[in-house]
């Protein structure tokens, strides 16, 4: 194998040159006195180049990087401060570097995969069991902070603030005030030559006797409202317990009143006023009516349009299962044992069963049946079954059963809520389809048309005395098929109590509940109140009960038997005053 010749550059090839540092210039100019060590080749060809090799020298340049080392002694003189200029330090501490630098950097904020914002729906526990209160806004929400109001600022009212009337002294036109009768006047005006006129003292207002926010006064402003309405029926002597006089009532007020104005579009004109009055006659037996919400269409639409079936649905409320039970028992005790740490539960979340008319297309047979106002309502031929042991019926089958999911009720206040239905008699006969009006025509019924119980046109408002919101309970639903831990389970007893259909028979309310139902209505009737009767005692009660008791039973003539006697609470009879008088 051939082999290059190598020359040892001398001593003058070591030193730096001129130029950077770590450039090197090697001289390869082949020393005379250099023998090279001998070499062996197999072929002639590589002998030739050997010889050829020496002959021939080339120049280059080698580059690499130099690490000097400074072991500097220790100072001699023990350390100490100097003083630095820092003057140019002053300019990083001024705001305008921060706000600069802000804008010339964008801030490195680490955004995770969902954009900050949980859109995972696996990790919220019982979504997919039905519970869909976590991802749902709450019934109440809680009160807004005063400090968080700003954040709720449209763009807007950011953009464009509202302009503040500011007086401002030197904005003013420049103005000539006189006191005496030879200057001169506003803008420069000589007054004519008139005696002075000593200024009238502007005599103080007489104060109100009462404050805005005094009882009596927000009483004749609310007055002050009916009074313009209905002019007829102002009260204009002294004010007594049961009639106030409203406040004066300005033009302005007239005005509005006679020609209403929309507060947003002008153009908009008012086609009909309602008085809102309350529906006398409407009371059920507690009172008021329940709001109920369904998480989801607890029925599907037919031929694309809602069941009317749900229009005369019954909803049974029914006890919750055990553990529900201790589930609040046990939240109510925390709460009684330390009310401000420990929310109040509230009433025990009950389940509900849903029950809709087993055949459709009955609607409005049902609703014939249940229209007080109907004269034929009692008619057989409205009802949908019939069977020999119980005769004519409505037949209902079971769908659902619902557990609470949110409830909140307004036992104490039950106007805080309310519903209103506008009605209009001339509307209301004109149209023959409307379901309140709706009759089933029979031979027995022909030609009679029904009533509605309404007379007032008016907005008519309900009372409500709770809201629900309820859902499908999956957990019975998943124990009955076997699927569940037993957490869930329904017992024997459970579901033998069950009811899957009902029989709905319609009668009228008896006295006690037609006296149950007038006695709300007195609380808002003053004068069916006055005249409303005492209530009558319930069946089994009587004012006055006298129980006769005998230490020894009565025995008869040949004293072996004894007489019996049950102790009923009745009046005594004649016996009972023999035995008293022995």
């Amino acid at each position: 194998m051939a082999s290059e010749d190598v020359h040892t550059p001398g001593d003058s090839a070591g030193k730096h040159e001129g130029g950077s540092p770590g450039v090197f210039s090697w001289d390869t100019t082949p020393d005379l006195n250099y023998t090279p060590p001998p070499t062996t080749s197999p072929g002639s060809d590589s002998m030739s180049k050997s010889k050829e090799g020496p002959a021939e020298g080339f120049h280059q340049e080698y580059i690499a990087s130099l690490r000097y080392r400074n072991d500097l002694p220790p100072p001699e003189m023990p350390p100490k401060f100097l003083e630095i200029p820092h003057e140019g330090l002053d300019r990083f501490l001024t705001p305008g570097f921060a706000s600069n630098l802000a804008r010339r950097e964008e801030p490195n904020i680490d955004v995770d995969a969902e954009g900050g914002m949980p859109i995972d729906l696996v990790g919220i526990p019982g979504l997919h069991l039905g519970d869909e209160s976590a991802i749902m806004a709450p019934e109440n929400p809680p009160p807004l902070d005063p400090a968080d109001l700003q954040l709720l600022m449209t763009p807007d009212q950011l953009r464009n603030p509202a302009p503040k009337n500011a007086n401002v002294s030197f904005l003013r036109r420049t103005q000539y005030i006189a006191t005496g009768g030879g200057g001169r006047g506003i803008d420069g005006i000589k007054p004519s030559p008139t005696a002075n006129v000593p200024l009238r003292t502007a005599q103080p207002k007489p104060k109100s006797a009462r404050s805005r926010d005094d009882p009596i006064h927000v009483k004749k402003y609310i007055q002050k409202g009916f009074d313009i309405a209905y002019p007829e029926s102002r009260h204009t002597g002294d004010d007594t317990a049961s009639r106030i006089r409203g406040l004066p009532a300005s033009k302005t007020e007239q005005d509005a009143w006679e020609n209403p104005v929309h507060p947003d579009n002008p153009n908009l004109k008012p086609v009909g006023f309602y008085p809102i009055i309350p529906d006398l006659t409407g009371f059920p037996d507690p009172g008021g009516f329940l709001q109920i919400k369904f998480d989801k269409a607890p029925v599907q639409a037919v031929k694309g349009k809602r069941d009317d079936r749900m229009d005369v649905s019954i909803i049974m409320p029914t006890a919750p299962e055990e553990r529900v039970c201790q589930d609040h028992a046990s939240k109510a005790a925390l709460h009684k044992a330390n009310p401000k740490l420990y929310p109040d539960p509230g009433p025990v979340p009950y389940n509900y069963e849903l029950f809709l008319p087993e055949k459709t297309g009955t609607t409005a047979q049902i609703k014939s049946s249940l229209n007080m106002s109907n004269p034929h309502k009692d008619d057989q031929a409205h009802y949908t079954h019939e069977n020999s042991e119980h005769g004519k019926f409505h037949r209902y089958e079971r769908i659902r059963t619902y557990a609470t999911n949110t409830q909140s009720l307004n036992m104490d206040s039950k106007y805080k809520d309310v519903a209103i239905t506008l009605f209009d008699p001339a509307e209301a006969k004109a149209s023959k389809n409307h379901s309140v009006d709706a009759t089933t025509t029979t031979p027995s019924n022909e030609g009679k048309e029904s009533q509605h119980r309404l007379k007032q046109k008016g907005a008519y408002y309900y009372p409500i005395l709770g809201k629900l919101r309820i859902k499908p309970e999956r957990s019975r639903t998943i124990a009955q098929a076997g699927l569940g831990s037993g957490r869930g389970a329904v017992k024997d007893n459970k579901e033998e109590e069950q009811i899957h259909q009902m029989q709905v028979v319609v009668r009228d309310p008896d006295e006690t509940e037609a006296y149950k139902r007038a006695t709300h209505r007195a609380q808002v009737d003053s004068k069916f109140a006055s005249s409303l009767p005492a209530p009558a005692p319930e069946e089994g009660e009587e004012e006055e009960v006298v129980v006769v008791e005998k230490e020894e039973p009565a025995k008869d003539e040949d004293g072996e038997g004894e007489l019996e006697r049950d102790a009923s609470p009745v009046m005594p009879t004649v016996e009972d005053a023999d035995d008293l008088e022995d």
